[in-house]
């Protein structure tokens, strides 16, 4: 298994993972999405999990300025693992790729959010070292 950054050729089997993340066949259209757009930013990036030829796992996130940090500061935006994966360090090893890579990149810190109800989710990014802080909202536009 390897883990790697994203690659344009990627988009079809990234998209397949996508619609297990969200539980909709949403992006099974092309187009749907901001793929191309993320891939050419220098702010944004995703990463992989390969096993054999195929995605089994992903992982995007952002590095932004914030006023509050001398640094700039990185989101994890998104986090998936096929279920036959999970609890197989895939999703570990993807964290640590992003951990790297910020650091790397002169981070201050790293934030993730997370659904209330994935405590699975939860109990796996305190075991990795990560803190609850507070809350996110949301508001659609």
């Amino acid at each position: 298994m390897i883990i790697r950054e994203v690659k344009k050729s990627d988009y079809k089997d990234l998209m397949q993972l996508y619609n297990g993340f969200v539980d909709s066949n949403r992006y099974s259209k092309h187009d749907n999405d901001s793929f191309e757009k993320v891939i050419k930013s220098n702010n944004n990036f995703i990463y992989v999990a390969e096993d054999n030829g195929k995605l089994i796992g992903f992982v995007s996130f952002s590095v932004r300025l914030v006023i509050c940090y001398p640094k700039p500061i990185a989101e994890l935006d998104e986090l998936y693992v096929s279920p036959s994966f999970r609890r197989k360090s895939v999703g570990k090893m993807l964290i640590n790729k992003v951990l790297s890579k910020t650091k790397e990149l002169g981070c201050h810190r790293s934030f993730i959010e997370s659904h209330y109800k994935h405590e699975a989710a939860h109990k796996f990014y305190i075991n990795l070292g990560f803190t609850n802080y507070g809350y996110h909202f949301i508001k659609d536009l």
